[in-house]
C-alpha cells in the first residue's frame, strides 16, 4: 500500500472524527481510490503528523478519524525566502516544485523587467491558485508537515523594501560564491532572474537594499536551474542537506 500523505486546511482534533474538505477528499477517494479501514497521514502545516483512518465518505467528502498526532518538524533551521522572477509556465511551476522540496518557507514571485511572463491582472488569482496547488502537491510528495508560504506576485522593485535579515542576488558577473561568503543569519532571501536575466537597475536596486551578488559556477545556468541551485547550495552549506 503507498503511503498516503495528505494536506487539508482544517484545523485538527488530536483525536476523533473529521469531515474533510472538498480538494483532499476527492483526491483521497477518486484520485487514490482509497477504501474504508485505510490508515494515512494528514497534516495542516502546524508541524504536526495526523494519523488518520478513513471511514467513509459522505456525499463526496470523506470522513475520517483521527487516531492520534506526533510532532514532526520538517522545516529549516535557515528560512529561506526566494523571489523568484516570472518564467514561462512549465518551467515556474518546476522551480515551485522543487523549492518547496530542497524547504524554501517563503515564495514571492516577482516580475523582473526581462521576464517573458507576462500575468494579466484578471488572470493573477486564478495562476497563484494554480501555484498554491503545486506547492501542496509537492508538501505531500515530500513529506512535509508545514506548508511555505506563496505570496501574491509583484514587480521586483516593490518587493525589495519588504525584504529582512540577509539577501543573495544570482549575478553571472560577480566574484563571490556561496562556499566564498559568511554564513548569513537565520533567514535569508535569494533572488533569481528571469530568462533574460536582470536588468543593471534592478541589480543595482538590489544591491542597495542589502543584497550580495553571488555567482552560480562558471556556466550560465537557465533561470530555474540557478534558482534551485542556489537554495541546494545554501541548504548544503547552512541549513539541513
Amino acid at each position: 500500500m503507498p503511503r498516503i500523505h495528505l494536506y487539508t486546511s482544517l484545523q485538527l482534533p488530536e483525536s476523533g472524527p473529521v469531515l474533510l474538505d472538498q480538494a483532499p477528499s476527492h483526491h483521497l477517494l477518486r484520485v487514490l481510490r482509497a477504501r474504508s479501514g485505510q490508515h494515512f497521514t494528514l497534516f495542516n502545516g502546524d508541524g504536526c503528523d495526523y494519523h488518520a483512518e478513513l471511514g467513509g465518505s459522505d456525499k463526496g467528502r470523506a470522513l475520517v478519524t483521527i487516531r492520534g498526532h506526533a510532532p514532526r518538524p520538517t522545516a529549516s533551521p535557515l528560512a529561506i525566502t526566494l523571489l523568484l522572477a516570472l518564467t514561462r509556465g512549465e518551467r515556474l511551476e518546476w522551480a515551485l516544485q522543487k523549492a518547496v522540496e530542497l524547504g524554501v518557507q517563503r515564495i514571492q514571485p516577482v516580475q523582473c523587467q526581462h521576464s517573458v511572463a507576462v500575468i494579466a491582472e484578471e488572470r493573477k488569482a486564478r495562476r497563484t491558485e494554480r501555484w498554491q496547488e503545486i506547492i501542496i502537491a509537492a508538501c505531500e510528495q515530500s513529506s512535509s508537515t508545514t506548508l511555505p508560504e506563496l505570496c501574491t506576485p509583484l514587480p521586483l522593485l516593490q518587493a525589495l523594501p519588504g525584504v529582512q535579515g540577509d539577501g543573495l542576488v544570482l549575478e553571472a558577473q560577480a566574484t563571490d560564491r556561496l562556499q566564498n561568503i559568511p554564513a548569513p543569519g537565520r533567514t535569508l532571501t535569494i533572488l533569481s532572474g528571469p530568462e533574460g536575466g536582470l536588468h543593471p537597475d534592478e541589480i543595482s536596486a538590489a544591491r542597495e537594499a542589502g543584497f550580495r551578488p553571488i555567482r552560480m559556477g562558471p556556466r550560465i545556468l537557465r533561470a530555474e536551474t540557478a534558482a534551485i541551485a542556489a537554495v541546494a547550495g545554501a541548504q548544503s552549506l547552512w541549513g539541513d542537506l
